[in-house]
């Protein structure tokens, strides 16, 4: 077993075994793996360099803004010798354990496309549902690619088969037996008459003279092989689909950032398995029965056979398995990597303002839409009578000189804030602005104001300025006097802690002071 000893950021050791789920690792922390000479150790298709640290080699990892699962890989001259799964924690400071899986829960009970991404933590994933991406697709080619191919080449040692009757030419000394269509065409060949009386004498040679007979064979051309053909071409085109998919976003320049974690590099790898996947895939294709099939597609005759034979069955369920889309339902052993967990918290606030404006407008018709073709503008919108309320996730303000994007606009660059609510009435409009910052400390939220101040200057919506700025926060206590509700009303900026209690009713009680008329109208 190739256990790994690791040393924390405290000095401390522990060990990392092989399957088992490691825990001890936490965001933006720093730790060291005893490096084993002559082998290389990756980290979601990164390897890590190896450097010295207190005189010993080993293999340096400060893991970014994410927690969740992280896999890990021990190779050794390309060959896989083990796999580990590291446990990273969020940050102590600024989510626990348990608030960061409720948000993760909360976010895919609302909408899944919200929580997955390309970061290295993983989370659990169903398979229900019709949606999928790139790096979905490439996940479950990855986990179930090497079954695959198994399953696969067992079938090729014994595959099935079905009787077929066909006629052919055969030799006179090899007849043994002739039905009467071969009688039939011999009696019109002198030569081969001649065979068929005792008392005449052979015209020519038995091997000069062919009988028309009907002979059995074994056929490869049978529907439980044209049904595996048919999704083996089908697991192939994937690997081909993906693989350009991630050509394309490795060709595409990635714009540098301090709070996500580079693609690229994971990337280089990714397509190499891909492509070692299909040409291991193609090499079956070339192997008996497939290369014998006069055409390839599924059936329910084919569908039948294959589930009658576990050998079949066993290599169509793991082709299925590398096709099917959707993550959501109860887990089933699978894992898509997430968002980091300042966008994470990012979304949750979000999901959190659309519950809590539901609530305070049960009368009005709510539906969410995508209005653009980015994933991460949303727009939640509740239709009345006479009033309207959207809530909104990074919606698009365009730049001074260009054209307002559904009324919203800036006067100075084209920004993106997080969570804006607007009202629209005959006798009034609000306009709301939610900063969301995965930061507690006071230098944090002190330089998390600045695009507060930002937004509530440059900002515009249908010509109006924001009645309210608003900056959250996971935890209080970094800048107490900002949270406060005279500094907000004052200064029309302020903080709001909003954890995983029922801290969002603050920022529904703020919308309510600026005095929705719907609001009024209730009371």
């Amino acid at each position: 077993m190739a256990i790994i000893r690791c040393i924390d950021m405290h000095g401390g050791h522990f060990e990392v075994t092989p399957d088992d789920l490691s825990p001890g690792f936490s965001e933006l922390g720093d730790y060291f793996f005893v490096a084993i000479p002559e082998h290389r150790f990756y980290i979601d298709d990164v390897p890590l360099a190896e450097v010295l640290h207190q005189g010993a080699a080993v293999w340096a990892w400060s893991p970014g803004f994410y927690a969740g699962e992280v896999v890990a890989e021990l190779i050794s001259q390309d060959k896989l010798i083990a796999s580990y799964r590291l446990d990273v924690s969020p940050h102590a400071t600024k989510l626990g354990r348990e608030s960061f899986s409720q948000m993760i829960d909360e976010i895919l009970s609302f909408d899944a496309n919200l929580l997955f991404g390309t970061e290295h933590a993983q989370t659990k994933i169903g398979i229900d549902g019709s949606s999928t991406n790139p790096h979905l697709q490439y996940s479950r080619l990855r986990q179930y690619g090497a079954q695959l191919i198994t399953a696969c080449t067992r079938v090729t040692e014994k595959p099935l088969t079905r009787l077929r009757r066909e006629r052919t030419q055969a030799n006179a000394n090899h007849v043994k037996r002739l039905d009467q269509q071969a009688i039939r065409k011999a009696l019109r060949d002198p030569a081969a008459l001649s065979f068929l009386h005792s008392s005449a004498a052979p015209s020519c040679a038995p091997d000069q003279v062919q009988f028309d007979i009907s002979t059995v064979f074994n056929d490869l051309d049978h529907p439980a092989n044209q049904t595996l053909a048919c999704t083996l071409i089908e697991v192939m085109r994937r690997c081909r689909q993906v693989s350009l998919e991630f050509q394309a976003q490795l060709n595409k320049k990635d714009r540098e950032s301090s709070t996500r974690s580079a693609l690229a590099p994971r990337l280089v790898r990714r397509i190499e398995y891909l492509e070692s996947l299909y040409g291991s895939l193609r090499r079956i294709q070339r192997m008996e029965p497939f290369r014998s099939l006069k055409n390839s597609s599924l059936s329910a005759a084919g569908l039948n056979a294959v589930s009658a034979h576990p050998v079949y069955a066993r290599a169509y369920r793991f082709a299925w398995y590398t096709l099917r889309s959707g993550w959501m339902g109860d887990t089933n052993g699978e894992s898509l990597w997430i968002s980091p967990t300042w966008e994470i918290y990012e979304r949750w606030c979000y999901v959190k303002i659309v519950e809590q404006m539901r609530q305070r407008y049960p009368q009005l018709e709510w539906v969410g839409e995508y209005p653009s073709q980015r994933v991460d503008c949303i727009r939640w919108i509740g239709k009345g009578t006479d009033f309207e309320v959207s809530v909104w996730l990074q919606v698009q303000c365009s730049s001074f000189g260009e054209m307002p994007y559904k009324g919203f606009s800036s006067i100075s660059r084209q920004r993106f804030p997080d969570i804006v609510i607007t009202l629209e009435s005959p006798e009034a409009s609000r306009f709301f602005i939610a900063d969301a910052k995965y930061r507690v400390s006071r230098q944090g939220v002190l330089e998390g104001m600045e695009s507060a101040h930002i937004y509530r200057d440059s900002l515009r919506w249908n010509g109006r300025r924001p009645d309210c700025v608003v900056l959250l926060v996971p935890k209080g206590g970094g800048v107490s006097g900002v949270e406060s509700d005279d500094y907000r009303r004052t200064n029309g900026v302020g903080v709001v802690v909003m954890g995983c209690g029922d801290d969002a009713v603050v920022v529904a009680n703020i919308w309510d002071e600026l005095g929705s008329p719907l609001t009024a109208t209730m009371e």
